[in-house]
C-alpha cells in the first residue's frame, strides 16, 4: 500500500523476534524469526533489525523510561540502537519530495504549488512531479522529475476522470457522455492527496475524481 501511495518506506522492522530466558539465557523462536529479513529482501526496502520478546520493554514502558535508559548494554537495548542508527542513515539518504500539500485556486493562483526545475535529475522518478503550473486557462502543465514535462488540456482531463460517477466500477467502461461537458469546463481548485495524487473540483461540480501521478503521466493528455 505504501509502494502504491509513493509513501517512502524507511525499512522493516521484525518485532517479537526469539524470547531470551532471564534464567539460562536460552533463546526460543516463539513466532519463528527472519521473516522480517525476507519480507525486505522481497519487497527491496531496508531490513532495520530484529526486537527481541523481552518482559522489560513492557515494564519500561509502564514505568515511562525508555528501556534504552533503564536497560544499557542489554541486548534489547543494542537491538533499539541499531535500529536508530540505521534510521538516521536511511533519513538522510531520504530524498524529500520536491511538492509539499497544496490547495490551490486556478483562477486566482492562491496556493498555487511550486515549480523546481532544480529537483529535476537523470535518475529522477517519472511518477513524482516536480511542479504544476497553469499554462493558460485551458491548460495544465506538470514537470516531472525526470525533466519530462507534459501539457494537458483542462476538458481532456475532465473526460478522464477515474471516478465511479464517470466510469463504470464492474465493466471498466466510460459512463461519462463528453457531450456533456463543455468546452468551457475548467478547475476550480486543485488539491493535492497525499504523495501520490490531485484532486479536482470542476466548474461544473464535480469533485470526486482523484489522479494518481502515474495515471496523470501515463495518459499523455494534450500536448507533448
Amino acid at each position: 500500500m505504501f509502494q502504491k501511495l509513493n509513501v517512502p518506506i524507511l525499512g522493516i522492522v521484525e518485532n517479537m523476534s526469539g524470547f531470551v530466558c532471564p534464567h539460562c539465557s536460552k533463546t526460543t523462536d516463539v513466532f519463528r524469526s527472519g521473516g522480517g529479513l525476507r519480507m525486505g529482501r522481497e519487497l527491496g526496502v531496508p531490513f532495520l533489525g530484529a526486537v527481541p520478546l523481552d518482559q522489560e520493554i513492557v515494564v519500561s514502558g509502564d514505568e515511562g523510561v525508555p528501556i534504552v535508559v533503564s536497560k544499557p548494554g542489554s541486548r534489547v537495548h543494542d537491538a533499539y540502537m541499531n535500529i536508530g542508527n540505521m534510521l538516521t542513515t536511511q533519513l538522510g539518504a531520504n530524498p524529500k519530495p520536491a511538492l509539499g500539500p497544496f490547495v490551490w485556486n486556478w483562477s486566482t493562483g492562491q496556493g498555487a504549488p511550486r515549480w523546481l526545475a532544480a529537483a529535476v535529475r537523470k535518475d529522477g522518478d517519472p511518477n513524482t512531479p516536480a511542479g504544476l503550473r497553469k499554462g493558460d486557462s485551458r491548460r495544465l502543465d506538470i514537470l516531472w522529475t525526470d525533466g519530462t514535462v507534459r501539457h494537458y488540456a483542462v476538458r481532456d482531463l475532465r473526460l478522464a476522470c477515474p471516478c465511479a460517477m464517470c466510469v463504470g466500477e464492474l465493466s471498466g467502461r466510460e459512463i461519462l457522455d463528453p457531450r456533456t461537458i463543455g468546452e468551457d469546463i475548467e478547475p476550480r481548485v486543485i488539491s493535492s492527496v497525499g504523495r501520490y495524487a490531485i484532486t479536482v473540483q470542476w466548474s461544473d461540480g464535480h469533485s470526486t475524481g482523484i489522479y494518481p501521478f502515474d495515471r496523470l503521466r501515463k495518459l499523455g493528455l494534450g500536448l507533448q
